[in-house]
């Protein structure tokens, strides 16, 4: 029965190590990581989720405002900050009045810059198309760059 244990102990221990060992020899590259930001009030909703790279972004946002509201148009943009300190706007991605009460995508977006991106947040608004009074606009949540 000694021998049994022995056996299995040292079977146990092999394949441990083995898999260990695999593990240390199959680690490639990191998996590449995903933000999040989410942007939402009474009158625009929408999200941004993106692949980092140092100085790119990779992804999609999405946005909606509701019917009903005599909205004309809801968008989305992105917002990025580099370690340089300065502020980038993204150019709006508009939905008319007829895309009211449901999301609209935008997919295949990318972000290119020199200086290293150091964290991204969305812009939801919506207008009723009467000047500051009858725009509404929501900042979403800030998401730190994990590669900086």
């Amino acid at each position: 029965m000694r021998k049994t244990t022995v056996r299995r102990l040292a079977m146990t221990g092999t394949a441990g190590l083995a898999a260990l060992a695999g593990v240390l020899v199959q680690a490639g590259p990191a998996a590449a990581a995903t933000g999040r930001s989410d942007a939402c009030g009474t009158y625009a909703c929408g999200s941004g989720t993106f692949t980092w790279g140092k100085k790119t972004l990779n992804g999609a946002m999405s946005v909606t405002f509701p019917c009903g509201k005599d909205l004309i148009a809801g968008q989305i943009r992105i917002i990025v900050t580099g370690t340089d300190g300065k502020q980038q706007y993204g150019s709006p991605h508009i939905v008319g009045k007829n895309g009211c009460g449901h999301y609209t995508v935008f997919n295949n977006l990318s972000w290119n810059q020199k200086a290293d991106i150091k964290f991204f947040q969305v812009e939801t608004s919506s207008t009723k198309g009467q000047g500051s009074s009858g725009f509404h606009k929501y900042l979403g949540n800030v998401v730190d760059n994990p590669l900086t």
